[in-house]
């Protein structure tokens, strides 16, 4: 089974640029980019930031990240999951 967890970013904070590299950003626990210090980056196989929170959440579990119509993403699908 699978569990979906929501991207609670709002959609205007979704993108970024770090060292002049386009980023997506994705986080399950805060709902704005500004208030996290320190992002980190996952490059492939999509370009993401993420905050510690939710690396922790998804450490070492299988995901794929759910797109939506503007090309951002809104959701990770967590894998094998009950």
């Amino acid at each position: 089974m699978s569990v979906s967890l929501g991207n609670r970013i709002p959609v205007q904070q979704r993108f970024t640029q770090k060292d002049g590299v386009e980023f997506h950003v994705f986080s399950t626990e805060t709902e704005d980019a500004a208030a996290v210090e320190q992002w980190i980056a996952v490059s492939r196989p999509t370009k993401v930031l993420l905050d510690a929170e939710t690396v922790a959440r998804l450490k070492n579990r299988r995901i794929e990240w759910e797109f939506d119509d503007e090309k951002t993403i809104a959701a990770v699908t967590v894998k094998g999951e009950a």
